[in-house]
């Protein structure tokens, strides 16, 4: 062999060697995802941190924008995006992208709104959907960006938290921010009388009920964590819905802050909560007056501290029906599995108007070829 030959031998072997080593040394994908949200929201504003810590549990890489997607719109790399603020008008061009419901479509009007004459249904946008919603009520006619309907049910819950025995020394109470809970004169009344027996301490954006000092704790950071944390000081968490959520029997993510924190639930009557979480919850009927709301609230509390054992324990098996049923990280996972779906779906859409040209084409070559054996034949 010429010194010619071995040298473009040599310089052949070593390039294949450089890609064997280049392909088993390459780091293995990991998962980026976006989350927009807005920071004048609350609730959106808490749950897009908890997603944040959930995938970070996992691993993944986060990237969250709380200016209505300004910073992810333009930016590649992006497994997929979660927009949790439903009317907003940004979203990844180059990435799939998951809208959160967590009500109705009455409630969301601009899903079905043209914005201008230019701009298609917001639901256009979108690949598929997390629902709190049923998606079977809802999305009758409607098609997400890929002329399917691709969803997964989606809960506001929260990522893992370990269980703790907490001490039960008073009620937390979050102020409603939206619904009935906040414009209601029963509910207005039922906030005072708590705020009169001075064992339920209050948090929140408070601009519409009357709390004494004492009890007014002020705001809560948004955090993913700050909220658990407070809980867990106190013991014993309220959880009421509004009347939206208990018509459609859907959670708020109350009950899940609550059970992730170990405490002792006291709680409406909502649906969702009896068929998941049954008798680890002390109920009460908010369709009764206040005065009677507040003492049922009051027996509750007065029964936990008779005998605090058995409400631990109410609260230990909650706790772990969170773990069990309603982790982020896995919501996380069943949203990968979706993203995963889609592509394999959008694969095949691709391949199959690849080949509908040539199977047209094959097809009418057939036919000439029966056409001149016809021709041809006696």
């Amino acid at each position: 062999m010429t010194i010619k030959k071995k040298s473009i031998f040599f310089s052949v072997a070593l390039f294949i060697l450089i890609c064997l080593c280049s392909f088993l040394w390459r780091k293995p994908h990991q998962t980026r995802i976006g989350i927009i949200g807005d920071d004048n929201f609350c609730g959106e504003r808490e749950l897009s941190w908890r997603i944040k810590r959930a995938a970070e549990n996992l691993g993944w890489e986060t990237i969250l924008d709380e200016k209505r997607g300004r910073n992810i719109r333009k930016k590649k790399g992006f497994d997929w995006v979660i927009c949790t603020i439903p009317q907003h008008r940004r979203y990844s061009r180059y990435s799939h992208n998951f809208l959160t419901l967590f009500h109705p479509l009455s409630v969301n009007q601009s899903l079905y709104e043209k914005p201008n004459k230019h701009s298609p249904l917001l639901h256009e946008k979108y690949d598929g959907y997390l629902l709190t919603i049923d998606p079977g009520k809802e999305f009758k006619d409607l098609k997400s960006k890929n002329g399917n309907f691709f969803s997964i049910p989606f809960y506001p819950t929260l990522q893992y938290v370990e269980y703790v025995k907490v001490p039960l020394n008073n009620v937390m109470a979050m102020i409603p921010v939206w619904g009935n809970r906040l414009e209601d004169e029963k509910f207005k009344c039922l906030y005072f009388l708590l705020n009169e027996g001075g064992f339920t301490k209050f948090y929140g954006i408070n601009n519409h009920i009357a709390i004494t000092k004492e009890n007014y704790l002020g705001k809560l950071p948004f955090d993913g964590i700050s909220v658990v944390k407070a809980l867990q000081r106190h013991g014993i968490s309220l959880v009421f819905h509004s009347d939206i959520h208990n018509r459609e029997e859907i959670p708020s993510s109350r009950i899940f802050e609550a059970s992730a924190a170990s405490t002792v639930i006291i709680c409406d009557n909502n649906a969702f909560v009896k068929k998941h979480f049954g008798a680890n919850v002390f109920y009460v009927d908010t369709a009764l007056s206040a005065e009677e709301i507040y003492l049922q609230i009051k027996n509750h509390v007065d029964a936990i501290h008779r005998e605090p054992e058995k409400a631990l324990e109410m609260a230990k098996r909650a706790h772990q029906i969170f773990v069990d049923e309603f982790l982020m990280e896995a919501q996380l996972q069943n949203i990968m599995a979706m993203h995963e779906k889609i592509s394999e779906y959008e694969k095949k859409e691709k391949q199959s108007k690849f080949l509908q040209p040539l199977s047209a084409l094959f097809k009418i070559s057939a036919k000439k070829d029966v056409f001149k054996a016809a021709q041809s034949s006696p």
